[in-house]
């Protein structure tokens, strides 16, 4: 008998594994096990296990894995994965997604319903529910112009309530998102082909191929490619680890050390403060000790 029992008794109905590589579920491809992976068949397995995890065991929760570096000593405890939770439904032009739904997916899905809004994401590799939780974006436009609520664990959230701020939310702090509500506008067929198109091709112009997380650091009153490039730091490398020579705020992993990764991440933010006082902060983030 071990510490975890009880849990995978109770939810012997779920799609449960003990010891479970990580590596497969990150951008970055790297990092240890888990002690038990499960993955819930529906939002409300999510919202029963999570309420029988508290104060029992310690959890965390992934969904495409495209913003977080696991530890090479894995995660003690459950690991959630929403990649079953992938349900996406329209209703007029309010698209409704599940936390685990891939945001390709949902831009499919409003491009082939003539709905526009979502054309800036293309490219992005996360879950509908990840991105609303870090208010993800780019090309100047944030997942939060179109949130029109969130159903989370602890209850439903507007726009306003959800807190919304530059890579920021509520749910950063913890409470696990069950579903969203986006509001997008109708358009013609070819608009929205043209905007994902200027899109894509603007992503493949200053966006490195390779296993990365995107960008590494938050753009705070400054773009921290251009200062990590000011600070020489192009190509450095540690290990299985380097930073982008096309865009100096993506560190590109060609190797199978997290560490690696992690300690040009802390290279990278003590070489910027010390030569040009200004300290990094990490947009992605870590699961396990390091």
């Amino acid at each position: 008998m071990n510490s975890y029992d009880d849990f995978i008794n109770t939810f012997s109905g779920e799609e449960i594994k003990q010891n479970y590589p990580m590596s497969a579920h990150t951008t970055f491809k790297v990092g240890g096990n888990c002690d038990v992976a499960v993955f819930p068949r529906s939002a409300m397995s999510l919202q029963k296990i999570i309420d029988y995890l508290k104060g029992v065991h310690s959890y965390c929760v992934i969904g495409n894995g495209s913003n977080v570096l696991v530890s090479d000593n894995g995660f003690r405890g459950v690991c959630i994965f929403t990649e079953h939770l992938n349900k996406i439904t329209l209703k007029g032009n309010l698209l409704v997604a599940e936390c685990g739904a891939k945001v390709s997916d949902a831009l499919k899905l409003s491009t082939e319903n003539n709905l526009s809004g979502l054309e800036f994401t293309v490219g992005i590799p996360g879950t509908m529910g990840g991105l609303v939780a870090m208010n993800g974006g780019c090309f100047n436009k944030n997942i939060s112009d179109l949130v029109c609520y969130v159903v989370a664990e602890d209850g439903v959230y507007n726009n306003k309530t959800c807190n919304f701020n530059y890579r920021q939310s509520r749910f950063l702090e913890g409470e696990i998102i069950l579903s969203v509500g986006l509001k997008l506008k109708v358009s013609e067929e070819d608009v929205i082909e043209q905007k994902i198109h200027r899109f894509t091709e603007a992503r493949s112009k200053s966006q490195p191929k390779g296993r990365s997380v995107g960008s590494v650091f938050l753009n705070q009153g400054y773009f921290a490619g251009k200062i990590i490039d000011k600070a020489g730091l192009k190509g450095a490398r540690i290990g299985g680890a380097y930073v982008s020579e096309k865009h100096a705020n993506f560190i590109i992993c060609d190797g199978k050390s997290a560490t690696d990764v992690y300690n040009l991440i802390k290279m990278i933010k003590d070489t910027v403060l010390k030569t040009q006082g200004i300290a990094l902060i990490e947009e992605v983030r870590y699961i396990g000790e390091f």
